[in-house]
């Protein structure tokens, strides 16, 4: 089962092929990377990027790492000064086991840092990563020195065109086959995707900015070649159908749906697996409101950037496609979003990924073995809970059957 909202479009007539002229796109480019001399209040640490001859597009760099306070000593965090600016701070919350392997004391910790430093769009700049110790200090860590440029101009022929904004991007849901998909699209010779699934800039790392965004398409692609993402996160994040928009006002965009049921207990495998979730799955869900609260309307006002309690405790929240899907649609017209059942596509991967080459006006992927990818096991479902989330979202699944013209979707 799979559907268009609205009218079938044409094959490629609504698909930008020739793109107009754009600026040269910029990049910050590291040049330097010196590590400051050892301090007493840090035990050991590491930065594993940046590194010189790195390059980012837009206007910015990546820092991650880890530092692991001496005895007696407490870090609050790190924190980058541009130019003599000093940015916000950042916490140590990223886990780290490969650290707590070598030091035991950091097991119980989150010693680990990683966060996006924006430069100003002139030629040079100094950042200056520092920590901040419980008792005020600063300690140097890393003097680094960037330099932000153009790149040179992408070689133009008449058979190829600018890429200026992704044709396509797959927003969801997350556990519901957008690995495999994304999969499947990449393997096509008249797509391109970056390196990485899961760019996470109409979710997590907006700050970055367009041009880091488009920065991770090719410059240049041969005419009828599209470019696309995959962001499952997406479909549930209140900002980024209009981000979307702002960058990409022509983009297809494509959800695959998952049994609400199925997809909340794989969810929870996959965040129990990461070491994120401490909870029982029905503890989880009856603490789901609570942890949830208010994070969406600060989210959508900007008063939050980011909150990984949003996105990794929404069990059920993410479940309930109708109220994202109405988002999606004030801001894109309905023949630009296909959704999909999961389980169509689990069922018959070929046919279904057939349907979104159709819909983005190509042809077929011939060739490649439709396997499964990224799936999660463990133990089932207690039937009890089963049936009380089937209640749970009966409301919600007869809401999408109006929306999208559906009978019994996971009946």
């Amino acid at each position: 089962m799979g559907h268009y909202l609205g009218p079938s479009p044409s094959i490629a007539a609504t698909i930008r092929m020739i793109a107009p002229e754009i600026a040269t796109r910029s990049v910050t480019r590291v040049v330097s990377a010196s590590p400051a001399p050892a301090h007493p209040a840090i035990l050991a640490g590491a930065l594993d990027s940046p590194v010189p001859g790195d390059v980012s597009p837009g206007f910015g760099v990546e820092f991650n790492g880890w530092i692991l306070p001496s005895v007696g000593q407490s870090i609050a965090g790190v924190l980058a000064i541009v130019d003599g600016e000093r940015g916000q701070l950042q916490p140590l919350h990223v886990s780290r086991p490969d650290v707590a392997n070598d030091y035991p004391s950091a097991a119980a910790l989150n010693v680990g840092f990683s966060f996006w430093c924006a430069v100003p769009r002139s030629s040079r700049v100094r950042i200056q990563l520092v920590s901040l110790l419980a008792k005020g200090d600063l300690v140097p860590l890393l003097d680094v020195h960037v330099v932000v440029e153009d790149e040179p101009a992408a070689d133009r022929t008449p058979e190829t065109r600018l890429v200026t904004a992704p044709d396509f991007v797959i927003v969801g849901a997350q556990r519901g086959g957008t690995t495999s998909l994304h999969a499947y699209l990449r393997a096509h010779p008249d797509i391109k995707t970056p390196a990485k699934k899961e760019l996470h800039f109409l979710t997590d790392r907006f700050e970055r900015g367009p041009e880091w965004y488009i920065g991770q398409f090719p410059a240049v692609v041969p005419c009828g070649t599209l470019v696309g993402e995959a962001t499952p996160y997406a479909l549930f994040h209140p900002c980024a159908p209009l981000r979307l928009h702002n960058v990409a006002p022509e983009a297809r965009v494509i959800a695959l749906l998952r049994n609400p049921v199925d997809r909340a207990y794989s969810h929870y495998l996959h965040e129990r697996a990461r070491g994120h979730e401490a909870l029982s799955f029905e503890d989880a869900v009856r603490a789901e409101r609570e942890r949830l609260t208010g994070l969406e309307a600060q989210l959508a006002s900007g008063n939050l950037t980011v909150s990984d309690v949003h996105k990794r405790a929404s069990y059920l929240a993410r479940g309930r496609y109708a109220r994202q899907l109405e988002r999606w649609l004030a801001i894109f017209p309905r023949n630009r979003l296909l959704v999909l059942r999961s389980e169509d596509l689990y069922a018959d991967p070929e046919t279904v990924t057939r349907r979104v080459t159709d819909f983005l006006g190509l042809p077929p992927l011939q060739g490649i073995a439709f396997s499964a990818h990224n799936a999660t096991a463990g133990a089932p479902m207690h039937s009890a809970t089963r049936e009380l989330l089937a209640r749970e979202f009966a409301q919600d699944n007869a809401q999408l059957e109006k929306i999208l013209g559906w009978t019994d979707p996971w009946a």
